[in-house]
């Protein structure tokens, strides 16, 4: 298994694409007034809520019979935490038309449970570029991005569809995102353990 600086590097990269994301998104939205964030709305705190499942995850992994699956499952938390997080931060910039989960009906921008699509190709950027980060520290073998990267996208929507159905107040604000992080572990994890 992999040593914990692999899993620093996964997160310094994480963060770096997030804070490149975050200027990108500030440069863009100079120009017209970007919506008001509540404070657990902040990507930033989405993106830490999933990959805190991420990292507890990986460091429950030596402990488990099967670490590298546990590990590619910790992988999925923190690339679904990275596309929850850019998704929302390029989402938050453009004012276009929304597109709810799972129906597709076209909502105004920034309805909950709805994704633009900007957001969703940000989003699917970020699981990609996590995916492919984690292969280059050896966190994931080489067929082991593509489940990741899926699991990551499936939990992105997963979590934008809870967050419309639940509407959740106050500090449970957070959960759909969390839960999120788990189903796209287990997601990755069952990817992984079907493909040869």
């Amino acid at each position: 298994m992999p040593g914990t600086s692999a899993l620093a590097t996964l997160l310094a990269g994480v963060l770096a694409l997030w804070g490149i994301a975050h200027v990108v998104a500030g440069r863009a939205a100079a120009s017209r007034p970007r919506p008001a964030l509540a404070r657990s709305d902040n990507p930033g705190a989405r993106l830490g809520a999933a990959a805190a499942v991420g990292v507890a995850l990986y460091f429950l992994a030596p402990i488990t019979p099967l670490p590298v699956y546990v590990v590619a499952a910790s992988v999925a938390a923190i690339s679904t935490g990275a596309a929850i997080g850019l998704g929302r931060e390029i989402g938050a910039v453009f004012a276009l038309p929304a597109y709810a989960v799972p129906s597709l009906r076209v909502r105004p921008p920034s309805t909950r449970g709805c994704i633009s699509g900007e957001a969703a190709v940000a989003a699917a950027a970020a699981a990609a570029l996590t995916a492919a980060l984690a292969f280059g520290v050896r966190l994931l073998g080489p067929s082991d991005g593509g489940p990741v990267f899926l699991a990551a996208v499936i939990g992105m929507l997963f979590e934008r569809w809870l967050d419309g159905a639940w509407q959740p107040h106050g500090a449970a604000r957070l959960a759909p995102t969390v839960i999120a992080g788990a189903v796209g572990a287990s997601l990755a994890a069952a990817g992984v353990i079907l493909l040869p």
